[in-house]
C-alpha cells in the first residue's frame, strides 16, 4: 500500500442515515496533549482491550493490577490524546447492504490522483488505497445488491478517465474484519 485514499475513518455508508449535526456530535474532540505518554505499563490495558473492547472496568483493573479509578482515568487520558479510540464494526447487511466486493483497478499513472480523489467521494467505497503492482488501486466496495454493484462498476467506475481495467471479487463470507487478531 502506498497511500490510503478513501474510507480512512470507516465506511461512510455507516453514517448515511445521520444528518450533519448528528455526525458532528459523534466525532471525537480534537486530541489533547498527554500528561503521561504511553508506557510499558499500558500494555496490559491495551492487550485486554484488544481481546475485548467492551471489557468492564473491573476486568481491566484485574488485567492491569490497577484500581478501577486509575483504569478509568488512564482510559480517559489515552482517548483524549487520540492514542486509544473505539470503533464499531457494523455488518453492512444490517443496514440493507448485501453485496460486498474487493476491486482492483489498473489506472494510468497520469490519472491516479484524479481517480483516487473521485473514489473518495463515492459512498460505495468502504476503503481504497493506492498500491504497487499491476493493479494500482485496491478498494473494498459495499452496495445494496448485485444490481447496484453492477451499475457502480459499469457506470461510476467505467466513466473514470484513465481506468484501464477492473478486477472484482465478491466477498462471500468474512471470517475476521478489521482489528487486532490475538492468538490465545
Amino acid at each position: 500500500m502506498l497511500r490510503g485514499v478513501a474510507g480512512l475513518h470507516g465506511w461512510p455508508g455507516r453514517t448515511d442515515a445521520l444528518d450533519p449535526d448528528q455526525v458532528t456530535a459523534l466525532r471525537p474532540a480534537p486530541p489533547a496533549p498527554l500528561q503521561t505518554p504511553p508506557t510499558r505499563a499500558d500494555n496490559a490495558l491495551l492487550a485486554a482491550l484488544a481481546r475485548d473492547g467492551r471489557a468492564p472496568l473491573p476486568a481491566l483493573a484485574a488485567a492491569t493490577g490497577w484500581s478501577e479509578t486509575t483504569v478509568r482515568r488512564r482510559l480517559d487520558e489515552l482517548c483524549r490524546g487520540n492514542v486509544l479510540y473505539f470503533d464499531v464494526e457494523i455488518e453492512p447487511a444490517l443496514l440493507g447492504y448485501h453485496a460486498e466486493a474487493m476491486m482492483w483497478l489498473t489506472v494510468a499513472p497520469s490519472a491516479l490522483s484524479a481517480t483516487t480523489r473521485a473514489l473518495a467521494t463515492h459512498p460505495q467505497i468502504a476503503y481504497a488505497a493506492a498500491t504497487t503492482g499491476p493493479a494500482n488501486i485496491a478498494a473494498s466496495v459495499i452496495c445494496r445488491d448485485l444490481n447496484e454493484l453492477y451499475e457502480y462498476i459499469a457506470g461510476d467506475i467505467g466513466s473514470l478517465d484513465g481506468v484501464a481495467s477492473v478486477e472484482t471479487a465478491p466477498v462471500v463470507r468474512r471470517v475476521k474484519a478489521g482489528g487486532t487478531l490475538l492468538v490465545t
